[in-house]
């Protein structure tokens, strides 16, 4: 049952002071991604535009280990690391991807925080511009991201 002057369907604050389930998964996905850019902030981004996820004592990647080539996420830490100190270039170089990632984190840090305080319907404003056209052009940027990856290891670029 509904409180008078309450909208749960728009996340709005409930009568009673409470938050409904949107604003509390917004809340949560704000801390998460600000979590993440934290971490990318606290990390040295390594120069050879990858193995900045060592740093957190994991290891390297096993494709270049084992083939030589950089895997589809290859720099994305040095990528976040790089774009988290407005070093762009450097953060394109690492992984094209990262940068569009990290940015995209950042949005939903600051989304996050006004869905989670304002009630603003910013996930149906999301889901109703959202659409296959998005879906398949990230999967062609994550490819071509890639491909710059490899490129770059390589020494092609």
């Amino acid at each position: 049952m509904q409180n008078a002057g309450s909208n749960h369907a728009s996340g709005e604050m409930i009568a009673d002071g409470g938050m409904n389930r949107t604003r509390w998964f917004a809340l949560a996905a704000a801390v998460a991604a600000a979590a993440v850019l934290v971490v990318a902030a606290t990390l040295t981004p390594s120069e050879s535009g990858h193995g900045t996820h060592q740093r957190l004592g994991l290891p390297p990647c096993g494709w270049i280990v084992s083939m030589g080539l950089p895997c589809p996420t290859c720099g994305m830490t040095t990528s976040f690391s790089h774009t988290v100190r407005g070093e762009w270039g450097e953060a394109f170089m690492a992984q094209p991807m990262g940068l569009v990632l990290c940015i995209v984190t950042a949005m939903v840090f600051v989304g996050g925080l006004v869905m989670a305080f304002t009630g603003a319907p910013l996930g149906r404003l999301l889901a109703t511009a959202w659409n296959g056209w998005w879906t398949w052009g990230l999967i062609i940027m994550f490819v071509a991201a890639w491909g710059w990856k490899v490129a770059v290891h390589k020494e092609f670029v």
